[in-house]
């Protein structure tokens, strides 16, 4: 939800991983499976909103971001909560029918990136700032990181990006190193690191993690809070192997 990456493992599998920096008292429940538009998919669920972060099928998977190129002024209320809108991505068949045709006035500004898969991989970017909708292709050779503009600044973001660049040069980069960058990178830094904590107020209380490859799709919940790991599983199309 506030730090995102993406590593490709070869030209048809990856690994998106997300840290929620939230308000600790703010409770979530780990993934499971639910049925939305006729769709299988596997997402933790914010009771508060109803809605999620992040979601993956056999189809595609997403990861919402709060803001979109800079701190906004918060102005509630809104018309819905922006977990809404990675379940609502759902009812199109492809982002730009998504961006087309959703109805993004009254909702908070957000950055959300989607990885599809089929006979290849597809990656984007939507990024609604409150009065525009900005839309472009990714290259999804390329490992990229994203940090919230809501708790992050471009100083904070150019520094987090240096980390990431600094560790992707190790060789033979697996989920479980993945893993360790988003529980370490950083460490000494509360404010800012990956493992944030800013006076209890806000800090980062899970990390999801999407693995895609020839195994299928899975995902996996670590609640920091409670140290509890949650792992849920499904099939895929079998085209792009």
């Amino acid at each position: 939800m506030c730090t995102l990456t993406y590593i490709p493992i070869d030209n048809k599998n990856f690994i998106f991983t997300t840290n929620r920096d939230e308000d600790p008292n703010r409770i979530a429940l780990p993934p499971d499976k639910y049925i939305n538009n006729n769709i299988e998919s596997l997402y933790p669920k914010d009771p508060e909103g109803n809605g999620t972060w992040m979601l993956c099928n056999k189809y595609f998977s997403v990861c919402l971001l709060n803001g979109a190129f800079v701190k906004h002024k918060h102005e509630p209320p809104y018309k819905k909560s922006r977990g809404l809108v990675v379940l609502e991505y759902e009812k199109f068949k492809n982002t730009i029918e998504f961006v087309l045709n959703f109805d993004f006035v009254g909702i908070e500004p957000f950055t959300m990136i989607v990885v599809r898969y089929n006979s290849e991989i597809l990656m984007e970017e939507v990024r609604w700032d409150g009065s525009s909708v900005h839309y472009k292709k990714l290259d999804p050779k390329r490992a990229e990181i994203w940090s919230s503009s809501t708790l992050y600044d471009e100083t904070a973001k150019k520094m987090r990006k240096a980390w990431f660049v600094d560790w992707k040069m190790m060789d033979d980069i697996s989920y479980s190193k993945v893993l360790d960058f988003h529980k370490n990178a950083g460490c000494n830094d509360l404010f800012n690191g990956l493992v944030m904590n800013r006076k209890e107020l806000v800090k980062t209380t899970s990390i999801t993690q999407i693995i895609h490859d020839k195994l299928g799709i899975r995902m996996r919940y670590e609640d920091l809070r409670t140290k509890e790991v949650t792992e849920k599983y499904m099939t895929k199309e079998k085209s792009l192997n």
